[in-house]
């Protein structure tokens, strides 16, 4: 959509940015809140506890001993500060929970006394338990949840009951809620650890690429210039000014190009397989200074392109600078250097072909090479890179056209 007139769009845009900005600053009190909330529940339930154990009719007509009876709320007591602790001390809290509780239960069946459940002990195990399985390394989180699963096995059995199985498969239900709300959290923790790293190690990627391209293309033509210069210095002086001067360009230019692509950096525009912003201007200078600076590079580039794939052309120059940039580094004796860009059905076909003695290292492929694959393959296209059948090496990729990017 476009903007319009009235200036809508960019005052949705401000608004949406400073929501964005307050959330974030409230994030913290929200958290604070939000454990708060959990405190407060858990200490209902607590009170629960008191108010079942103070109104309990067996306790009313002396069947139980108090000190026993009044345990119940001890434990849902406990489960508060359990509650209240466990961002700091979560393996504690919950086994000083789970052990109270078990300890308690067995305590019953030994006096053949009847207690109810802590139902803030019970909260509390599924809270912990969920925590632990979200935050603690495997082993940990493993533990934990048996020791909790027990005591809520424990808490469930303690009224001794003719139902305590119902009430021991209900309650071991709904704790394994808790455990599946756990597990869920921590298999979302990792999913967007694991987004966040594959996205970092692809900004690194594009960097390390852009970066090779970049300095690859201007620094070889700088070190092949600087190299004819210190030939032809002391028989062709005015040749080896030239030089001098074509070199002075080069080192200008790749100071530009850093200067842009660190500024894009700092202003956090990501980079990308089309990103460079190169045009078919931009191949047709890029030709024109290689056969400036005396190679023999023929380019033929089918016009009936120069109106479309406009997003393939970026990937386009880019082959074609790593092809001549390892042209100039790995042939000797070249005579011929043809670029042809093409258009076969609904692909593009670059090549880059030379007549030269020598070709990279064999066995593995170089880092442009490699680079060049990985922007044929980012587009859906595919490249290859090996000894033409006639000598010579050569650079073939095919990229498609209205690829999604």
């Amino acid at each position: 959509m476009h903007a319009s007139g009235t200036g809508a769009a960019p005052l949705a845009t401000v608004s949406l940015d400073r929501l964005s900005d307050r959330v974030q600053r409230l994030t913290p009190r929200l958290s604070r809140v939000s454990d708060l909330g959990l405190i407060g529940i858990a200490a209902a339930l607590a009170i629960v506890d008191f108010m079942v154990w103070a109104t309990d009719p067996v306790i009313d007509s002396g069947r139980l001993p108090w000190s026993i009876a009044l345990a119940v709320p001890c434990v849902g007591t406990l489960a508060v500060i359990a509650v209240a602790v466990r961002q700091r001390h979560l393996m504690l809290a919950l086994t000083s929970l789970a052990g109270t509780s078990v300890v308690l239960t067995l305590a019953c069946w030994a006096i053949a006394s009847s207690l109810p459940p802590s139902f803030a002990a019970m909260f509390a195990f599924a809270l912990l338990t969920t925590t632990a399985l979200r935050v603690a390394s495997a082993g940990s989180a493993v533990l934990l949840a048996s020791l909790a699963a027990l005591a809520v096995a424990a808490e469930a059995l303690r009224p001794m009951v003719s139902a305590v199985a119902y009430l021991l498969v209900a309650c071991e239900g709904a704790f394994s809620v808790a455990v599946g709300v756990g597990v869920y959290l921590r298999w979302s923790d990792w999913r967007r650890v694991t987004a966040e790293e594959a996205a970092r190690a692809h900004e690194r990627l594009e960097i390390a690429r852009e970066l090779h391209d970049m300095v690859g293309h201007y620094v070889t033509g700088i070190v092949v210039r600087a190299q004819a210069a210190r030939h032809v210095s002391e028989r062709q002086p005015a040749a080896a000014a030239a030089a001098l001067q074509s070199i002075e360009t080069a080192g200008t230019n790749a100071m530009i190009a850093m200067r842009h692509m660190v500024g894009g950096l700092r202003h956090g525009i990501p980079t990308s397989p089309t990103s460079s912003g190169a045009a078919w201007d931009d191949i047709d200078r890029l030709v024109a200074n290689a056969v400036a600076a005396g190679e023999p590079v023929h380019a033929t580039i089918d016009p009936t392109l120069r109106g479309t794939a406009l997003s393939l052309v970026p990937s386009v120059h880019r082959i074609i600078v790593e092809s001549l940039t390892n042209v100039r580094r790995h042939a000797h004796e070249v005579t011929s250097i043809d670029v042809d860009v093409t258009r076969c059905d609904d692909r593009v076909i670059v090549t880059v072909s030379n007549d030269g003695l020598g070709s990279p290292p064999s066995g593995h492929d170089t880092f442009g090479i490699i680079g060049m694959r990985e922007r044929a393959a980012a587009l859906g296209g595919a490249l290859v890179a090996g000894p033409a059948a006639g000598g010579g090496w050569l650079v073939r990729a095919e990229l498609p056209i209205g690829h999604p990017r």
